[in-house]
């Protein structure tokens, strides 16, 4: 059962892009103690289980269903589609841009305009 349960958390932790160092870090544990977890060479305790759902967004019960379940709760999840942190960035960069190419655009139109009526 522990390895079906670090099997979850590892396919949760890649689907949302996060790195084991991130889950260490984020649990106040070593990159190394979280790692056994997610290959089953460690029993997460009640505690921590939790904090790990609470970390990749799901309900701690996700981890103790039956894998055909947890198959249709991935493939349902993957239907939404999955942004990591670079690809958030990446479109927060995209944005910016657009924003100063409106900018630019409204400002040659302005001056266009002022052009026009002062002939």
């Amino acid at each position: 059962m522990k390895e079906s349960i670090g099997y979850r958390i590892r396919k949760l932790r890649e689907q949302k892009d996060y790195t084991q160092d991130n889950m260490g870090a984020e649990l106040g544990i070593t990159a190394g103690a979280y790692a056994k977890i997610e290959r089953g060479e460690t029993d997460p305790s009640t505690k921590r289980l939790m904090q790990i759902a609470e970390i990749l967004d799901v309900d701690v019960s996700y981890f103790f269903q039956k894998p055909a379940a947890d198959q249709h709760l991935l493939d349902k999840k993957s239907n939404y589609g999955v942004a990591s942190q670079q690809d958030l960035e990446k479109m927060g960069t995209l944005i910016e841009s657009l924003r100063r190419d409106i900018e630019k655009i409204r400002t040659e139109l302005s001056a266009l305009k002022k052009a026009k009526t002062k002939k």
